[in-house]
């Protein structure tokens, strides 16, 4: 059967930039052989040679393949954040994480160099956590299955790829994980109004007249169906590969893989729901979030599509 849905980088401008800029740039920065000017080491960049400029330059380049393939993953299954968020409060959020981690990267070189921790590596990884800290706060749960007895539900596919990036470079990628939760928390807290902050009008009106139509995609409809033909022709050797791509299919459809159990929607989705549209009643809520199997950015995209529906009505019986 045909999915329709958001897919892509529909209505996320902000997640292909950010893919296209740290995807460039660590293959720039590995065919160049300039990876050694990415990442971050007390002592001598910033005591002794003062290259400060790493500090920005950190946060837009992984040092490896592996770092890249799982933290591009991480951000590109992030947009369903960007999609809850709008945009313009999405790329807001990226800024004061990625500013918020610099500071406390500074913080850990200062206080780690007495016990050993000298070197942060490149990466995205203070931004890409801090995220995920809004996934994991925001984003319900969809649907639960069981593996060998254990209770699991469909967000641990999303923290077995954190998983991966928080060790791949240890103890550096745990210190910057790290620091890049608790620029998640700070944000949630709105300490000093970090959810209220938004770029200057004449910087947001030059983005969305000159990148927003740059990085801007269409809506896309896309066949989820995999007949029992394909599945039988394909071979023993590319069941993995095949097994992971069937994974984002579910993620980036908000279905539910066969055997598991559809959650009913939960009292904090209504409700999420009806705050982003206030003209819907509960029962245009609970019917969107049905039709999404509980994928709350499935079902903004649903009441979206049918916003004529969920108008007050004026007439008078």
């Amino acid at each position: 059967m045909l999915a329709s849905g958001p897919s892509g980088f529909y209505n996320a401008p902000t997640t292909k930039g950010l893919l296209l800029v740290v995807g460039s740039l660590s293959l720039l920065s590995s065919i160049f052989q300039i990876k050694t000017d990415f990442h971050l080491q007390f002592t001598p960049h910033l005591t002794s040679h003062h290259q400060f400029w790493r500090l920005i330059v950190s946060h837009f380049a992984f040092s490896t393949s592996t770092e890249l393939l799982f933290g591009g993953f991480i951000i590109y299954h992030l947009r369903i954040i960007e999609r809850l968020f709008g945009p313009a409060k999405y790329v807001s959020f990226i800024f004061v994480a990625a500013v918020l981690c610099t500071f406390l990267n500074v913080a850990v070189l200062v206080t780690g160099s007495a016990l050993g921790l000298n070197v942060l590596p490149a990466g995205p990884y203070g931004v890409i956590f801090a995220a995920l800290y809004q996934f994991y706060i925001l984003i319900p749960v969809m649907y639960e299955f069981k593996v060998f007895g254990v209770a699991l539900t469909d967000k641990i596919f999303m923290y077995i790829l954190g998983a991966q990036l928080l060790f791949s470079h240890i103890p550096g990628s745990i210190a910057l994980s790290i620091c890049g939760l608790l620029a998640g928390a700070i944000y949630r807290s709105d300490f000093a109004g970090t959810r209220r902050w938004r770029f200057p009008k004449p910087v947001a009106r030059f983005g969305e007249h000159f990148l927003l139509p740059i990085f801007s995609s269409s809506p896309a409809i896309r066949s989820t169906a995999t007949t029992f033909e394909n599945r039988s022709q394909t071979r023993a050797s590319d069941r993995p590969a095949q097994a992971m791509r069937e994974y984002l299919d579910v993620l980036s459809t908000g279905g539910a893989p066969q055997g598991a159990t559809p959650r009913p929607p939960s009292e904090e989705q209504i409700a999420t729901l009806q705050a982003i549209f206030p003209a819907a009643t509960q029962e245009q809520a609970i019917a969107a979030l049905n039709s999404a199997n509980n994928n709350l950015d499935g079902a903004v995209q649903y009441l979206l599509d049918n916003q004529s529906t969920t108008q007050p009505s004026t007439s008078s019986s």
